[in-house]
């Protein structure tokens, strides 16, 4: 097809390439309808370029649960073996992607990496896409991707994807159908007397005024689909039978599937290949436009569906080759309702998805296996255990929740204490999530019970480590060294490395936050930070650079935070750990506003806030550094909106960590405008969120905003942190210069305000320089 009104997107693309060329690359999404004709543009461009460049084409496919990185081994076939070993055989994302870099760093010619149908693509896929936009401009690489914007489902990770990259090193463009006018050009080039009619039916989509100029029918069919089935009934029956067939497989025909289907069907794939309805892409197969392969797969009954699926199952099975793809044959199996093969390949299939990185979809893969594993099988418990995992990593807090009440219930029929206790832990781990302090308490202790046998067990010591960490979220220290030591010590016998970094860090967190032990608190957290790198455990050491620089924010020490976010952030950049990248970053949009940051603050808090997946405690830190902005500009209404927002989501956490940002932002608020303070909720605060208030920043801080509220604070025995100490000892001056020494202008403009005219003044040129400051590097 001519590709009309296109000219402005394939000039774009140019303009793009040709900053590659100079060493700049760049990253394009090309969004719109299914037929719109992305990939045609996307093919006409690299046809314009020609041997300039150096092309990659992957593709992620419609199936039930997609292949993990599925774009990824299209291309690292096209690349070189050795690529392809490489993300065969090794199981750590950061070395697979650290290779692919590697790969476009060192290429002869400029790269052209293209990704179709993107909304097919697995979670895996969606962090490799960020890692490369995030990269992308050190390398000469055009990166294309497509996809149908409105087939992405509301929890699908491209909803929030163009928040998360680099502003200038990527675009989104979204193809237009074509006009009128263009029809009818086009019509009365095929001899139509006008494209009008044509126009009417399709609405200029490009693929279906394609199909209908081609008179595959006689006249213009009322529907596309039938011009697509006219073509279907015009062949013989060998032949519909072979279309019934290939409209089964997603997306594309294998390679190594095609010897199996030609000895069914003797030269009937090149047949269809002369006829253009499939064409060839790389080392595969695919039909001419995926509406043609889903005209016919909706055609067929449910019965001839099934015995397909049955049929293309038996193929892939006896291909000596093997396939190679347990996601392609568990999709088969599910339509063929095999329940004895799913039952035992969903599992495999679920592994290879979490060693890859793709934990939503081993979630559902392991819902596959519960679902098709006989009630009586003694492994179905460990399902569920996996279950509740994955869930538990992709935040399906609810379905985690209900797949470890399960495993519980059948560890405690079977009367196996170690897995109980075990079970006891990770359950209580996971509602914490829900904020049901007192549950998670009660099943923390019962675990710690069921546990203490005298046995030195890694089960016991995890169980420690979790009362520990409960502890240090709880910000009572004695408790956390208590349970924590006990961890420590078990672990230290076990030589286990993984539970040492975890109790450490649980340590060091709440020593750092009281002044009088933060030094020797920062020295364990760097601990438990040097054993998880050591010893290659991500997680914890995500964990431990969260704490690091969320522990710093929180003692006012802003260069060292700012060092360990630095760090922190691009080390789980790097692996894709998604869930304390966004933690550190409502950590550090707190230390943005306390700077007077306030255009980089808003620019982060913003999606942050508005992405209603992110777990609570990352929206509360947002929400408070956005209320904060709020209220001193003066938007008060909106502010209260914020607070009332955060403060129920606050509540269910128990913590001061989450709670007391809320009531200080809200009494600032009341300072400013002279609104009802929130007595009972202080009160409340008062009396269970502090079991140390000694050098407690949290009872500090708020304290501070009580005293400015004229609130009576019963603060005789309470030894105060910082220049709020200073301040409320009356010495604004001292204070002052202690703000500004840390680096907080509104705080030191609030300490002069307490002081003469001379020094209001500089209290007002210090806010007005506060307000104007520029982003922070």
């Amino acid at each position: 097809m001519e590709l009309l009104e296109r000219s402005s997107y394939l000039n774009n693309l140019s303009d793009y390439y040709r900053e590659v060329e100079k060493g700049c690359g760049h990253t394009v999404f090309l969004t719109g309808e299914a037929g719109v004709g992305k990939t045609s543009l996307v093919n006409h461009f690299i046809r314009r370029i020609g041997g300039k460049a150096i092309t990659y084409t992957g593709a992620c496919d419609s199936l039930f649960t997609p292949r993990p990185l599925g774009p990824l081994f299209d291309i690292a076939g096209q690349m070189d073996t050795e690529l392809a070993a490489l993300l065969k055989n090794e199981k750590d994302r950061s070395h697979i992607f650290a290779a692919l870099l590697e790969r476009l760093s060192f290429s002869a010619k400029p790269v052209i990496l293209v990704f179709e149908d993107i909304h097919w693509a697995d979670e895996a896929t969606i962090d490799l896409i960020k890692f490369l936009a995030r990269r992308i401009a050190h390398y000469r690489c055009l990166f294309l991707l497509t996809y149908r914007d409105d087939e992405i489902p509301a929890r699908h990770p491209l909803k929030t994807i163009f928040g998360e990259l680099p502003a200038g090193h990527f675009s989104k463009t979204g193809i237009e159908r074509l006009s009128r006018e263009a029809v009818n050009d086009l019509a009365l080039a095929k001899g139509y007397v006008s494209g009008d009619e044509v126009y009417s039916l399709t609405s200029g989509n490009p693929f279906y005024v394609t199909e209908i100029l081609a008179s595959y029918s006689p006249g213009i069919p009322e529907r596309v689909k039938d011009s697509i089935l006219a073509v279907f009934y015009s062949k013989e029956e060998n032949m519909q039978a072979l279309w019934e067939l290939l409209s089964i497989l997603p997306s594309r025909i294998e390679s190594n599937l095609i010897p199996h289907i030609e000895q069914e069907f003797p030269n009937g794939i090149e047949d269809f290949i002369r006829s253009g309805v499939i064409v060839n892409r790389s080392d595969y197969l695919a039909f001419k436009h995926e509406l043609y392969r889903i005209a016919i797969e909706e055609s067929l009954s449910v019965y001839r569906k099934r015995s397909l699926h049955g049929k293309m199952l038996k193929l892939m099975l006896e291909s000596p080759v093997g396939s190679g793809n347990l996601s392609q044959l568990l999709h088969h199996a599910r339509f063929a309702d095999d329940r004895k093969l799913i039952a035992k390949m969903a599992p495999e299939a679920a592994r290879e998805a979490a060693s890859l990185g793709a934990h939503l979809e081993a979630s559902k893969l392991y819902s596959m296996a519960i679902e098709y594993t006989e009630h009586h099988d003694p492994h179905k418990v460990e399902l569920y255990e996996r279950h509740a995992y994955e869930c538990y990593l992709t935040n399906q807090i609810t379905a985690a929740i209900g797949s470890q009440q399960k495993a519980l219930e059948i560890w405690r029929e079977r009367k196996e204490s170690l897995k109980i206790g075990d079970t006891l832990r990770f359950l209580s781990r996971i509602l914490w999530f829900q904020g049901l302090c007192d549950e998670v308490d009660a099943l923390a202790l019962e675990s710690v019970q069921v546990l203490e046998n005298g046995f030195p067990t890694r089960e016991r010591a995890l169980s420690y480590s979790n009362l520990s960490q409960l502890s240090m979220l709880s910000d009572d220290p004695d408790k956390t060294l208590f349970w924590g030591d006990k961890a420590i010590d078990l672990a230290t016998r076990m030589e286990d490395k993984e539970v040492l970094a975890h109790a450490l860090n649980n340590e060091g967190a709440v020593l750092m936050k009281f002044p009088p032990s933060e030094m020797k608190g920062e020295q364990m957290l760097q601990q438990s930070l040097s054993i998880a790198l050591e010893n290659k455990l991500h997680e914890h050491a995500a964990r431990a650079y969260t704490n690091l620089s969320a522990m710093s924010v929180l003692g006012r020490r802003y260069t060292r935070a700012m060092a360990y976010f630095d760090e922190g952030l691009k080390y789980c950049e790097e692996r894709d750990l998604n869930s304390w990248t966004y933690y550190m970053l409502s950590e550090k949009v707190k230390l943005l506003v306390d700077m007077g940051a306030w255009p980089e603050a808003e620019a982060m808090a913003v999606p942050l806030h508005t992405h209603h997946f992110h777990p609570s405690i990352v929206r509360i830190g947002a929400i408070v550094a956005l209320a904060k902005m709020k209220i001193r500009r003066g938007e008060w209404k909106e502010a209260r909106a914020l607070i009332s927002e955060g403060k129920p989501m606050a509540k269910l956490t128990g913590e001061a960590h989450r709670i007391v940002p809320l009531l200080v932002a809200e009494l600032e608020l009341c300072w400013m405008t002279g609104d009802s303070v929130p007595v009972a909720e202080l009160a409340e605060a008062e009396d269970k969120l502090f079991p140390k208030k000694n050098h407690s920043w949290h009872y500090t801080e708020l304290t501070y905003w009580m005293h400015k509220c004229s609130l009576p604070v019963h603060s005789e025995q309470i030894e105060f942190n910082g220049p709020f100490a200073t301040e409320m000892q009356g010495q604004w001056k001292e204070a002052a210069d202690q703000w500004k020494v840390i680096g907080c202008p509104f705080e030191q403009a609030l300490a002069l305000s307490d002081g003469d005219e001379e020094h209001q003044k500089q209290a007002y040129s210090c806010s007005v320089n506060w307000v104007q400051r520029p982003r922070m590097s």
